[in-house]
């Protein structure tokens, strides 16, 4: 049987198997790990109602674990329309780029405005300057993304 023979929608389990074997991996794993973080929230949160924080957390977290899962167990080549190179392709090419041009803009903005606060002797909570820098991160990484993608059409 070809590689193309085996290509469905949800793909097959890098260990063989079907794609119901691959699903069914997928969703005991994230049962096992929402669980876990469930009974970890409970116990840290130590509030009144244990039983609904752990099962907030757990089904908060559900869907996202599942999907990680799947990513993980997943053959690629499975896939119909999955590139067999990902690392290979131009967004990556565009990543790469913009995330090396954004963590320059960090270190040049991060050292003046340190040497600027000091400087000038102001005070902040560690909170709001980290939130800013993260904030002014991910913007720089999407403006330097969008650039890339607009300058190489």
């Amino acid at each position: 049987m070809s590689v193309e023979d085996t290509r469905n929608k949800w793909g097959r389990a890098r260990l063989g198997g079907r794609t119901s074997h691959l699903m069914a991996a997928s969703l005991a794993i994230a049962v096992l790990v929402s669980a876990a973080l469930g009974w970890l929230f409970m116990v840290l949160r130590n509030g009144d109602r244990p039983l609904l924080a752990f099962g907030i957390m757990a089904v908060f977290t559900l869907p996202i674990a599942a999907v990680l899962a799947w990513v993980v167990l997943v053959d690629r080549s499975t896939i119909p329309g999955a590139l067999k190179k990902p690392e290979d392709s131009v967004e990556s090419v565009w990543y790469d780029k913009a995330a090396s041009g954004a963590f320059t803009d960090i270190l040049l903005v991060g050292g003046l405005g340190c040497a600027a606060l000091t400087f000038l002797g102001t005070e902040g909570t560690a909170g709001l300057v980290l939130g800013g820098v993260v904030a002014f991160a991910m913007l720089d990484f999407g403006v330097r993304y969008l650039w890339q993608k607009k300058t190489a059409a």
